[in-house]
């Protein structure tokens, strides 16, 4: 069929009349109209694929954040447990360093010692009464000792070195007369913590008996 021939058919066709068309131009309708619906059911197809595309992709950007939180905690948690531990074992030593109630006076000897030894008159030692101060409780030692700079301030660096926890509050300096030519008055604290074991029975209590009421 020529092209001319084929033009004019396709003017003479009949719409209402599709049965009578050329075997051609229905083959041409038919090939028309499936690469048509081929290619509105790939567009949709490709449509469909595309929102799920960018779907997985929002996902993904969602998935990653989150995993960036939680990689960021978990490494905060990491540091915040090592701080932990770090105080705990920090508080642990110093309630290690807390004299027992027992263990006071041999501390008191200590104070007295080192007066001694550094050459110092001792006014006074005494202790005052217990305070409590929150979670511990606070022993007041009321110290009065004269001595000349050098012997003083050794004094004070043997009490803030002595194994128990000893602070010293209320320095008070006052000059003299006389070889010992200084005054040092001063408030020494140390601290009990009530958890700390003290293996002594209280005082004026009577050690339980394990005898039978029997015998």
């Amino acid at each position: 069929m020529k092209l001319v021939d084929f033009h004019m058919d396709l003017a003479e066709l009949d719409i209402a009349m599709p049965g009578e068309w050329p075997r051609a131009v229905k083959a041409l309708c038919f090939v028309l109209v499936a690469a048509t619906v081929l290619a509105l059911g790939y567009l949709v197809s490709i449509a469909d694929k595309r929102a799920e595309l960018l779907l997985a992709e929002h996902r993904e950007d969602g998935l990653h954040r989150e995993f960036a939180a939680s990689r960021a905690m978990a490494a905060g948690l990491a540091k915040l447990r090592a701080r932990d531990a770090a105080a705990s074992a920090a508080l642990a030593e110093m309630i290690e360093r807390l004299p027992l109630e027992t263990e006071v006076p041999a501390l008191v000897e200590d104070i007295t010692r080192a007066a001694v030894d550094n050459d110092l008159a001792i006014d006074r030692i005494d202790l005052a009464d217990e305070r409590q101060r929150g979670f511990y409780r606070e022993l007041p030692i009321a110290i009065g000792v004269v001595g000349d700079y050098h012997d003083l301030g050794a004094f004070a660096s043997v009490i803030a070195s002595l194994p128990r926890l000893v602070t010293m509050h209320d320095f008070d300096l006052a000059p003299r007369s006389g070889p010992r030519n200084l005054s040092l008055t001063i408030e020494a604290r140390t601290y009990r913590y009530p958890a700390t074991h003290d293996p002594s029975p209280p005082a004026g209590s009577e050690p339980e008996s394990t005898l039978s009421p029997l015998e």
